[in-house]
């Protein structure tokens, strides 16, 4: 059995999205004074290694505390190997010819771009990831899957500022995982994802700790 860590670490000089906060962390106690430890964190819901709820694009849909926590534990999530460059789409084709398994309805499907590898190019790795194209968000959706996770910083390529595939994931209500890390340690095309985020009454998502089982 593998057990790998899919979560990026959070530190206050990590990168996030142009005009979006950066996290930060105050020391509240310490153990000279108070006799323990701890902190209070400011950090935006979208933050690292994340989960979209589809309230973040649709005002009528689901908060990630509304989502059931069954959804977190996926038995079945599918890794699709797919490397793409600065911008570069993965389409309906690319899914097809890359994935090692038929994607089932409740599967959660899972890129690995290789992007990660970009992260301490900062803006190229915000700026030009690739992400999904159009028609691959909507075969995916078709499927009726649980959720999509990738490698990047955003399901929809850099340059696309419409964001029409997390527009059409999230009305389908399929759930969206970002800035996966460490996806290349596996070596099947086939795990078992937890992604479990934090109960925030009313919020559009929650980082998350992703850990992934290899069998």
């Amino acid at each position: 059995m593998k057990i790998v860590d899919l979560t990026l670490e959070i530190t206050s000089d990590m990168v996030t999205f142009p005009g979006y906060p950066m996290p930060n962390f105050i020391k509240w106690s310490k153990f000279d004074i108070q006799g323990y430890v701890s902190e209070v964190m400011f950090l935006g819901t979208h933050t690292g290694t994340h989960m979209d709820a589809p309230f973040h694009f649709d005002p009528n849909g689901q908060t990630i505390d509304q989502v059931k926590v069954n959804r977190y534990i996926c038995n079945n999530a599918i890794l699709i190997k797919i490397h793409k460059n600065a911008n570069e789409m993965i389409t309906s084709n690319d899914i097809i010819r890359n994935s090692k398994y038929e994607i089932k309805e409740k599967d959660t499907v899972v890129f690995s771009t290789g992007w990660e590898k970009q992260i301490k190019q900062k803006d190229n790795y915000i700026r030009n990831n690739p992400g999904l194209s159009k028609d691959a968000a909507e075969y995916l959706a078709e499927k009726k899957v649980n959720a999509i996770g990738i490698d990047c910083p955003s399901i929809d390529i850099g340059i696309d500022s419409a964001l029409i595939v997390h527009k059409t994931l999230l009305s389908n209500e399929i759930l969206i995982i970002e800035n996966l890390c460490n996806l290349y340690k596996f070596t099947n095309g086939k795990f078992r994802l937890l992604a479990t985020p934090l109960k925030l009454a009313g919020a559009s998502g929650s980082p998350i700790r992703a850990i992934g089982i290899e069998e």
